[in-house]
């Protein structure tokens, strides 16, 4: 794979996006208006859109936008680029209609946010119309997917992300999460859009009240309370195998007096980056130490 083709490190989605109940990880409904409220925003679209591929391929967008702006807003990458990186090998036939249904349904989903006001825990009346998510157009007869469709993100969004209203997101652990795991993704995705605050030296937590606004934005739908919070800690468990930074800290379901929460805790970014490194010089110890033995015999 050519450098110009090899997946980012991180993408630095729009925050709000990422936070709202857009992203299905049960059945999808495309064709019928949905409204959630979640924990901070209140949104309304035209249609849900899917997780996997579709938030995969807006983070994407997101970060090509940032680094490779245009004056005219318009951005022309190849599909085969766009595959690579999700896909980390060329695409099949199957994955560019896999691409072009997800930017397609990017395109024609429009969405309305309501603003929340945290000091007196209620939604601002004032709509906040954001309409489309991003213009398309694409040439017909593109078999192989190596002609560029032109992509311009909505004005709004493309605000958003000149004014950092972003989350990191580590890249290569988010496609890490598979098929059957779409709701330990969606919470993975929504933790690292949380406010964190330090817990020690090293170290910094967050916790969400479970109830009906995290289930809304995390796109779950139980009858009972009970089957919700065990669907979240199974959740919570995936999140620890697939991210070693919460494998170095915590994040379960826990109950506080009456009431439960996710609660989650992680070594800081700076702890984070000395413990890798000190992880690569014990695994390079123990390769020399492999190798001298073997050469010994």
């Amino acid at each position: 794979m050519s450098k110009r083709h090899e997946p980012p490190k991180s993408v630095r989605p729009e925050r709000t996006l990422t936070r709202a109940g857009l992203w299905a990880t049960g059945p999808q409904q495309l064709q019928l208006p949905f409204e959630a409220t979640g924990l901070s925003e209140r949104i309304h679209a035209t249609g849900q859109l899917k997780l996997t591929p579709d938030y995969d391929v807006f983070a994407w967008l997101c970060e090509r936008w940032q680094t490779r702006p245009t004056g005219s807003g318009w951005m022309r990458p190849t599909l085969y680029e766009l595959g690579s990186s999700l896909y980390g090998r060329p695409p099949s036939a199957e994955d560019y209609r896999g691409l072009r249904g997800a930017l397609d349904r990017l395109a024609w989903v429009s969405v309305t946010i309501d603003g929340y006001a945290i000091e007196t825990g209620t939604f601002d009346e004032r709509m906040v119309s954001r309409s489309n998510l991003l213009e398309l157009q694409r040439m017909h007869g593109d078999p192989d997917g190596l002609q560029r469709p032109s992509i311009r993100m909505a004005e709004w969004l493309r605000q958003a992300l000149a004014e950092e209203k972003v989350v990191r997101v580590h890249w290569q652990t988010m496609r890490s999460f598979q098929k059957q795991q779409l709701l330990a993704k969606r919470l993975w995705l929504y933790l690292a859009a949380e406010r964190w605050k330090k817990t020690g030296t090293e170290t910094e937590g967050t916790w969400i009240a479970c109830g009906d606004r995290l289930e809304a934005a995390l796109g779950m739908s139980y009858e009972r309370p009970r089957d919700a919070r065990a669907a979240l800690k199974q959740a919570c468990l995936v999140v620890r195998k697939v991210d070693p930074r919460y494998a170095a800290g915590e994040v379960d379901v826990v109950k506080l007096g009456s009431s439960w929460r996710v609660q989650a805790q992680r070594p800081t970014w700076e702890a984070w980056k000395a413990q890798a490194q000190h992880q690569l010089e014990v695994r390079e110890q123990v390769r020399r130490s492999i190798a001298e033995a073997g050469s010994a015999m």
